[in-house]
């Protein structure tokens, strides 16, 4: 199992189209074969904060996802609109 979680913080002057890009991604991600979670958060006390909770049932689910298209729609989409580079964290279930 592929436990992550994708963290992002808007430009204050780009969070609605931040937050509308990423939930986009959320029907067509959950309809991916292997994913078995995947939920978008918004900081309640940080509008310009995003994280993804994201859980694939293997390796090649998790690496088919990133080439899906809407990921790589994503990618380029959220250029410019970011304050920071996307941290990317991998979790391992105890």
């Amino acid at each position: 199992m592929i436990h992550l979680t994708a963290a992002f913080h808007a430009k204050p002057e780009h969070t609605s189209t931040l937050k509308q890009a990423l939930e986009a991604m959320l029907v067509p991600t959950r309809n991916e074969e292997g994913c078995v979670r995947y939920q978008l958060f918004q900081d309640k006390n940080d509008a310009c904060q995003f994280l993804f909770q994201e859980q694939f049932a293997d390796q090649a689910a998790f690496d088919q996802h990133c080439n899906t298209e809407h990921f790589q729609a994503l990618l380029s989409t959220i250029d410019g609109l970011l304050a920071s580079e996307p941290k990317i964290t991998f979790f391992e279930e105890l």
